[in-house]
């Protein structure tokens, strides 16, 4: 199962399995994972599975959501090792 690791902020260190029904990041308490980053929309971006492929999609964030620096437009597909930032937030993605 594919997981995402923060790994920036320090203080945000962690690593989490992306569930089959999606992991949904931003602000808000109500996300999967919740980032105290003020430039992180409330809701920011959201992985999930299609045809067995992980994908991310921005949700109408104000900042953006970038894959290995280039802004996710709609839905991207996601390989192994990719650098996903949100913010000053960076992750990557592992398997």
């Amino acid at each position: 199962m594919p997981s995402i690791s923060v790994l920036y902020p320090e203080e945000s260190r962690q690593t989490l399995q992306i569930p089959e029904n999606g992991l949904l990041i931003g602000r808000s308490p109500d996300c999967d994972l919740c980032l105290t980053d003020e430039f992180v929309s409330i809701k920011h971006c959201k992985f999930f599975f299609e045809n067995g492929e992980l994908f991310i999609e921005d949700q109408g964030s104000t900042n953006g959501t970038f894959i290995d620096g280039t802004q996710v437009e709609k839905k991207s597909s996601l390989k192994e090792g990719q650098g996903i930032q949100i913010g000053v937030t960076e992750m990557i993605i592992t398997v």
